[in-house]
C-alpha cells in the first residue's frame, strides 16, 4: 500500500491505496483512476506495484481496486479485521461475496464509477447485491464536456439511481489534450466537425464541470439521492464522523466555486479535518452543546454544521439555495 493525494480531496478524503491502478480492458474500453481522475487505456503502461502484507500500526482509509480485492481476498480480512477501511472501486463484475465483512458500519464501501459514453464509458451494473451484506454502493459520477452536457449529467444520476446506488459522487474528469484529440479523431471525421471543435479545445472546462456539478445536485434533490460519501470507516473514526466530515468538506469545496477568493469554505475543512483526526461522533457533541472542543468549530462552522447535518435551517439553507438555482 502506499500514500496517495487525491486531485480532490475535498471529495475523496481517502489517505493510502492497495495495489496499482488497474489496467484497461482488452477490448479497448477504458477505465478510471479516481485518485487523478482520468482515464486509463490499453496502450499505458502501469506498474504492478509488489503486494505489501505488513498491516499498518494504525487504521487506514484506503483504496483499491476490484482486480486487488479479488487478488488480495485474505489480506484484504486482516486488514478489516484490525480496523482499517477500504473503498472499493468496481472496475468490473465483483460478486459481493468478495469482499470481508464490515466489522462496524460503514467499514467498507463500493464505488463504481460512470464515465459517459462520449469518452468511452460503459453502463452501470446493478449495485443491488451489495446492500444485502449491509455495505454501501454508490457512483462515482465522471463529469467532462459532452454533447448536451446537462442532460448527459442529469441521465447519468437517474441510471445510478436506477441502478441501485444508495449515493452518488460527482468528480471532473480529466480530459488532457491527447485524450480530446483521440475523441475528436475518431468522430469528427475527414470534414470535420466544427461544433465539436468548439466544445472539446474552446470550452471553458473548470466552469463546464462546475455547472455539471451543480446540475448533479439538482437531480440529486428531485430524485431524493445522497451526495455525501458515507465511508469507509475506521475502528478510530466511526461511520457518523466520516460522514459529518465528508458533508463539510463537500460544502467546503463548493462554497469555493461559488465565492472563489472571498469563499468561507476553508473554515469549513479546516474544521472538518479536525472532526475527522479527533474521531470524536458528532452526534453526541451536537446533543451536548459540544461542538466547540473541536479546533475550527467557530459559532458560524458550528451554525453551518448543525444547519447542514440536520437537514435544514441557516446558514447551510442560502448556501443550498444559491447552489441549487439555475
Amino acid at each position: 500500500m502506499r500514500r496517495i493525494e487525491p486531485v480532490f480531496p475535498d471529495l475523496l478524503p481517502l489517505s493510502h491505496r492497495l495495489g496499482p491502478p488497474p489496467l484497461a480492458a482488452e477490448d479497448g474500453a477504458v477505465v478510471l483512476d479516481p485518485v487523478e481522475m482520468r482515464l486509463l487505456r490499453q496502450t499505458e503502461s502501469r506498474q504492478r506495484l509488489a503486494a505489501d502484507r505488513n498491516l499498518p500500526r494504525r487504521p487506514l482509509r484506503m483504496l483499491l481496486h476490484g482486480e486487488t480485492a479479488l487478488r488480495e481476498r485474505v489480506f484484504l480480512e486482516r486488514l478489516v479485521g484490525t480496523g482499517s477501511g477500504i473503498l472499493v472501486v468496481l472496475d468490473g463484475a465483483l460478486a459481493p461475496a468478495v469482499l470481508p465483512a464490515p466489522t462496524v458500519e460503514g467499514q467498507v464501501v463500493v464505488l463504481a464509477p460512470s464515465v459517459p459514453a462520449f469518452w468511452g464509458g460503459a453502463p452501470l451494473t446493478s449495485l443491488a447485491g451489495f446492500g444485502a451484506r449491509k455495505i454501501p454502493a454508490g457512483v462515482l459520477l465522471a463529469l467532462g464536456p459532452a454533447p448536451e452536457p446537462l442532460a448527459e449529467a442529469r441521465r447519468a444520476v437517474e441510471e445510478a439511481k436506477g441502478a441501485g446506488a444508495q449515493f452518488v459522487l460527482a468528480c471532473p474528469l480529466a480530459v488532457p489534450p491527447e485524450d480530446r484529440h483521440r475523441v475528436y479523431d475518431g468522430r469528427a471525421g475527414e470534414s470535420g466537425d466544427e461544433a465539436l471543435e468548439n466544445l472539446l479545445f474552446h470550452t471553458d472546462l473548470a466552469q463546464l464541470a462546475a455547472e455539471l456539478e451543480r446540475e448533479v445536485s439538482r437531480a440529486c434533490l428531485q430524485l431524493g439521492m445522497p451526495e455525501t460519501l458515507p465511508g469507509p470507516a475506521t475502528s478510530f473514526t466511526p461511520q457518523p464522523t466520516f460522514a459529518a466530515s465528508a458533508t463539510l468538506l463537500l460544502w467546503a469545496r463548493r462554497l469555493d466555486l461559488l465565492d472563489g477568493v472571498s469563499s468561507s469554505g476553508w473554515q469549513l475543512r479546516r474544521a472538518a479535518q479536525a472532526l475527522l483526526a479527533s474521531g470524536r461522533d458528532p452526534r453526541a457533541l451536537v446533543a451536548e452543546d459540544n461542538l466547540r472542543v473541536i479546533p475550527g468549530f467557530t459559532p458560524w462552522v458550528e451554525a453551518f454544521a448543525r444547519s447542514a447535518w440536520g437537514g435544514g435551517g441557516e446558514p447551510f439553507d442560502e448556501a443550498l439555495a444559491r447552489w441549487a438555482a439555475d
